[in-house]
Parts: structure tokens; C-alpha cells; sequence
């Protein structure tokens, strides 16, 4: 006895058939034999052995090259790629359908052996479990089961050598014998499940009513999720079909979701990573004041003016820090964790430290030493070694005093 999927599947077919013979002007003898020809045609040890001659048309495949161009011609590829917890969306991750090419005069076959059977499972499965149900369906007089059974698994065999084609897009890919070109396939099956996941999302009954109640102020306890800047993409203009059976399924549509580079926010403060004055104070920033300083170093004479004129500069200098020090301040609290900064740095210039940069000294003392140094060094970097004034252990000492003078601006 024939399964209802199998009976039902071959009584459509010669009703369609029927109907699209019968013309208004047929006679009852002419439409008894259109009738009769429709069911001797779909017998089913008539109609089987010739879908098993034309399923070899048809192509099942997991990637095609036709969404790149109608015109391609590959090979027929079913990536058998196994599920991994990597967290990408990829063949093998995700379960998607497998589509069909090939000659849309043997489609019929395709639908044949996606039929489901009373047991759950579709034809094919069968097929290629080699089952004792399918054996007992096919069990005809005309062909034997092993010609059917190859005939019809015609559809998920490839060429033996692989073949691409120019019309699609390639990628030159790095490989340690040099390069490879890869040909990008469209992993449709993946594709247009993505479409039935995102229209469940908008438009499944449970979305609507969610929809619905927020008009209407009425709690919903599932809720609703919106996609925002979704595109929709075609493929095969008017005649989807020519793509692939999946396209045209789906009217020749799928979405696309937003892919774009990340908004990065721009940011001019660069926090150091391993000193704040070697990292974050470029010499050239600073280089008209440390030159003003210089031109008092080697003035002729010295009286009150010289020495007010120098105080000025250091302090003109130390306040330029000072903005900087506030610039990376406004960096988010406790960045310096992931740098090798001292302590004192650490607490000099990060928001996490503030209660401890307030009620503590001793980090200020290395900070201003730090500052002294870094000032002996730019002022020689600056004006260049050989023409820089020696700066003994006065001088250092009274820039150290200057400084000090303006630690609660530091702090």
C-alpha cells in the first residue's frame, strides 16, 4: 500500500495535469482520454523509473554561485561542515535547508523526494538509509530498487572534479604555500533562513498581538524585538526560479542585515602606558616656552626682572602639564589598571584614585621630582645639548621649589 504522502503527491499531479489539458470545446470522449492518459502517466511504476531518469538534472547544494551571477556554472558543493561552540553563524552551526539547480522541468522530482512519509522522515532520507519502508514503496515491476535508489540520489551526486566559474567573485587567500583563489559561494540554505526567522520575528501572530497591546497600553508579557535598517536584495529579477528553487520560494528576496564599520568615537587623549612624561608630553608642544626660558638662562646680567622671567616660564610650562594631566583625567575611571604606570602616575592621573590623590602626599613628592627631570631633559632635547646651560643642583633645587609652590594645582 502506497504511503498517503506518495498517493496524495501523484493524485495532485494528474489533477494539475487534467485541468491544464481540458480545453472549453473538449468532448467527453477526448477529456475520458486525457483522463486516462493523465493516470496511466502517474502510475507510479510508470511515473517513478522517468523521475529517476530526470533527477540526474537537478543539483542539490548547500552553496551557489548563481546569487552572484545567473550565469554560473559550478559545481555542485554540500559543505558538511561540523557544528562547533565558536559562536559564529555558519554552515554547520545552524540548521538551513540544502537548495536545488538544475532543470525546471524535473522540480517535480525534488518535491517527490522531500515528501514527508508517516514515519517523519522525507523520501530521501530514506533513499539514503537504504530503509525497508522505501524498498517496500518502490517495489516495481519495470525497474529494480537499485536502479531507482541511484537514479534518484542522482540529485546529490557532484562532479568528480571541482569546477568554478569566472563570472563570480574571487578572493585571493593567504596559505603557506602562497596564495589561493577561493570562488565566494552564497550559502543560501543559511540565507533563507535568516528570511524565516526575521518575518517570524515581524510578522508571526505572537508579534502582532505583541504590537497590538502596545498600542493599546495593554501589558504583553513575550513582547516584541524590532530589526531596524533591514535591506531586502533580488535575485533573478522575474524568473527567480532560475536561481534556485529556495529563491524561488521566497519570491526571489532575502534581507540583509546592516554591515558597516563601527562608529569609533574619536579620541585625541592617548592615555600612556608606561610613563606619563615620556608617553603623553611631546617636546615639541613645549618647545616656545623652554626657548623663552632659555634666552633668560644666557641673559648677561641677573637682577629681580631675570629671576620674575624665569619663574614665569617654569610656571608657564608646569600649567601646560597641568592641562594635560586634566585632558586624561576625563578618561573613564580606572583605565590605568591595564598599564605598567608607577603608582604615583597611577593616582596622579586616574579618576579611580581621586580619594587617595586628595588625602595622601607622598605620590605628590615623586610626581614633582618626575617633573624636575623631565624638565632638565626637554630643555636640553629643546635647545639641543651642546647650547643648553648646565643646570646644577641650585638651579634644579629652585625649579623644585617653583613647582612645589604650585602642588595643590597639581594636585
Amino acid at each position: 500500500m502506497l504511503d498517503p504522502a506518495i498517493e496524495n503527491f501523484l493524485s495532485e499531479r494528474k489533477a494539475a495535469r487534467i485541468k491544464k489539458n481540458l480545453k472549453p470545446n473538449t468532448n467527453d470522449e477526448e477529456k475520458q482520454n486525457i483522463e486516462l492518459e493523465a493516470a496511466d502517466f502517474f502510475l507510479l511504476d510508470n511515473w517513478l523509473p522517468d523521475a529517476a531518469k530526470r533527477s540526474g538534472w537537478l543539483s542539490m547544494i548547500s552553496h551557489s554561485g548563481k546569487f552572484s551571477h545567473p550565469s554560473a556554472k559550478t559545481s555542485a558543493v554540500i559543505a558538511d561542515a561540523q557544528p562547533s561552540p565558536d559562536g559564529f553563524l555558519r554552515t554547520g552551526n545552524a540548521d538551513a535547508d540544502l537548495d536545488v539547480l538544475g532543470n525546471a522541468a524535473a522540480l517535480d522530482v525534488h518535491k517527490f523526494l522531500s515528501l514527508t512519509l508517516t514515519d517523519g522522515q522525507p523520501v530521501l532520507a530514506h533513499l539514503e538509509q537504504n530503509s525497508a519502508v522505501i524498498q517496500m514503496q518502490f517495489n516495481l515491476p519495470s525497474l529494480s530498487f537499485t536502479e531507482l535508489q541511484q537514479g534518484l540520489l542522482a540529485i546529490k551526486q557532484s562532479a568528480g572534479k571541482a569546477k568554478t566559474s569566472e563570472k563570480i567573485k574571487q578572493v585571493y587567500f593567504p596559505v603557506d604555500d602562497g596564495y589561493h583563489l577561493l570562488s565566494i559561494l552564497t550559502p543560501s540554505g543559511l540565507m533563507f533562513k535568516l528570511k524565516e526567522r526575521i518575518n517570524t520575528l515581524r510578522f508571526s501572530d505572537q508579534a502582532k498581538q505583541a504590537r497590538e497591546d502596545r498600542r493599546n497600553q495593554v501589558h504583553n508579557e513575550q513582547g516584541f524585538d524590532e530589526l531596524y535598517n533591514l535591506a531586502v536584495i533580488g535575485f533573478g529579477g522575474t524568473k527567480p526560479q532560475n536561481i534556485s528553487v529556495l529563491n524561488s520560494q521566497n519570491g526571489g528576496t532575502a534581507y540583509l542585515l546592516p554591515s558597516l564599520p563601527p562608529q569609533l568615537e574619536i579620541r585625541t587623549i592617548q592615555p600612556p602606558k608606561t610613563s606619563f612624561f615620556k608617553d603623553s608630553l611631546y617636546y615639541k608642544h613645549y618647545q616656545d616656552s623652554f626657548k623663552a626660558l632659555h634666552r633668560l638662562f644666557t641673559a648677561n646680567h641677573n637682577n629681580i626682572d631675570i629671576r620674575d622671567g624665569r619663574d614665569y616660564w617654569i610656571e608657564s610650562i608646569a600649567e601646560q602639564v597641568i592641562e594635560k594631566v586634566w585632558q586624561i583625567r576625563q578618561l573613564e575611571a580606572g583605565w590605568s589598571e591595564t598599564t605598567s604606570l608607577p603608582l604615583a602616575q597611577k593616582i596622579w592621573l586616574d579618576a579611580v584614585y581621586l580619594e587617595q590623590r586628595e588625602n595622601e602626599d607622598d605620590w605628590l613628592d615623586e610626581i614633582i621630582r618626575s617633573l624636575v627631570d623631565w624638565f632638565l631633559i626637554t630643555y636640553e632635547k629643546t635647545v639641543g645639548k651642546d647650547k643648553a646651560i648646565f643646570l646644577g643642583d641650585v638651579q634644579l633645587a629652585h625649579i623644585r621649589t617653583v613647582l612645589t609652590v604650585m602642588q595643590e594645582d597639581l594636585r
